[in-house]
Parts: structure tokens; C-alpha cells; sequence
């Protein structure tokens, strides 16, 4: 159990450059890095990295990108990521619509930003295994569960890939996407 409250005053310690910068701050405090100091020098633009050449499939993801960064306000890449990470799960575990939960189920998995401020928010019970619980994926078919299994490896690999390829973080918890695709 979280409250509101809780995760407000995580926000507002993360504040003003994010939950992704906060937990980078927390990795580089333990090897004695000032993160705040090196913010103060370069500006917050330094700890988001432009991402890499996109890569040829799917067409159109570097206009898709540009596009989020002219939106106002603009839609950083953490944000990007993670939505695209949550459609592809969608797509994963054979579900027939893009829901909430997926997006739900890929930021807990795999954003550094979320886990910290679950973590200062005092989360201490295993939020993804209580919400894979909650949102098991499609049972269907045996055939449809046998394909979802065997292409669960290169979907898990290629999910994560490509989110931190975007981000430039770690994903948190990627051997637990894995689960989350074959149920």
C-alpha cells in the first residue's frame, strides 16, 4: 500500500529534473560522484543523451521521435521508451488491445525512475509480482500459449534492447518481463 501523499513527496524530491535523474543521483552518490554539482556546470540536457540512430524498422520512429520533442510540453525519451516498451509488451504477450495495466506492468519492470520512487514512497511489498497477478496475460489457446513461449526469449531480449538503447538507463528488473510475457 502507497498513498498519495507518498508518492507526491517522491515527486517533489525528485523535482525539478526527474525520478530518472534521482535515481542516476543515488547509483553515483555511492562511487562519491556529486551529480547535483556536475547539473549546476552542464544543465539537466547533459544526463538525457540523444539516442542512437534509429534503427530502420519500425519506419517513421525517427519523425515519431522529432515529433514528441516538438510537442508542448515535449514528451522526453524516459517517456518514449517506456510507452513504446508497453505497446511492444501488449504485442508480446498476444493481447488484443494496448491497456493501462501494460504500461503499468513495463514502467515497474523497467524504469530506474519508477523504482525510486516506489522505493522512497516506502513500497516494500513486490509491486510487479502483485500486478502480473492482477494482469495475466491472455489464456486462449494452447497453440497461441506455445508461440507465445517459444518467441518469449528474442521479445523479452528485443523489448529491452530497445528501451535502454532510447534511455540510455538500465532496466531495473528485465529478467521479470520475461514472466510477464509468457504468464
Amino acid at each position: 500500500g502507497v498513498t498519495t501523499a507518498a508518492v507526491h513527496r517522491a515527486i517533489c524530491l525528485a523535482a525539478p529534473a526527474g525520478a530518472g535523474v534521482a535515481a542516476d543521483r543515488d547509483i553515483l552518490d555511492a562511487i562519491g560522484v556529486d551529480l547535483d554539482r556536475l547539473l549546476d556546470i552542464t544543465g539537466t540536457a547533459v544526463v538525457d543523451r540523444p539516442p542512437r540512430r534509429e534503427p530502420l524498422f519500425p519506419v517513421g520512429a525517427a519523425r515519431a521521435r522529432r515529433r514528441c520533442a516538438r510537442m508542448t510540453p515535449p514528451l522526453g525519451l524516459d517517456a518514449q521508451a517506456a510507452y513504446e516498451a508497453s505497446l511492444r509488451l501488449a504485442l508480446a504477450r498476444r493481447e488484443r488491445e494496448h491497456r493501462p495495466e501494460h504500461l503499468a506492468l513495463a514502467l515497474v519492470a523497467l524504469d530506474p525512475g519508477v523504482a525510486w520512487v516506489l522505493a522512497v514512497a516506502g513500497v516494500t511489498s513486490p509491486l510487479l509480482v502483485d500486478l502480473a497477478a492482477t494482469f495475466p496475460p491472455p489464456r486462449r489457446t494452447i497453440a497461441l500459449r506455445a508461440e507465445r513461449l517459444l518467441g518469449r526469449h528474442a521479445r523479452h531480449r528485443d523489448i529491452v534492447r530497445r528501451y535502454q538503447r532510447t534511455t540510455g538507463r538500465t532496466a531495473t528488473d528485465a529478467p521479470a518481463l520475461g514472466a510477464l510475457i509468457a504468464g
